[in-house]
């Protein structure tokens, strides 16, 4: 469920719009309470443009990975071991991805920001 309320979290960010800069809803309402910056929003938007990069070529690899996930399942004896493996590998991916966008977020906000952020993110989790 954590990774779902992250993955959320970065689909509302991907919503931001560069033409819209000077709009009143350059975020998702659950977001606009942050008070980014002219240059905080452009830093956050090259985050998340990096990230929806990244996680297109993770995607096609993850599917690749659970291809190999299946065929091991169907494979007699099952092998657990490679099961497991397979299985770490395709979330190693996305959890590497999803490290590499919250660390640049990370270091954007301000820490105020950032304990807006966390309350946001806790409160995805528990939904």
């Amino acid at each position: 469920m954590k990774w779902t309320a992250i993955f959320i979290t970065v689909l509302c960010l991907s919503g931001i719009n560069p033409a819209s800069a000077d709009d009143d809803h350059r975020f998702p309402m659950d977001l606009h309470d942050l008070g980014l910056t002219k240059q905080q929003h452009r830093s956050v938007e090259e985050a998340m443009k990096e990230y929806q990069y990244s996680y297109r070529r993770f995607h096609h690899k993850s599917e690749k990975i659970q291809e190999e996930i299946n065929a091991l399942f169907l494979n007699s004896p099952f092998d657990s071991d490679a099961f497991r493996s397979k299985s770490l590998e395709r979330e190693r991916g996305s959890i590497e991805i999803q490290t590499r966008l919250f660390e640049r977020i990370h270091a954007i906000l301000t820490p105020e920001q950032k304990r807006r952020f966390v309350r946001h993110l806790e409160e995805w989790d528990s939904e």
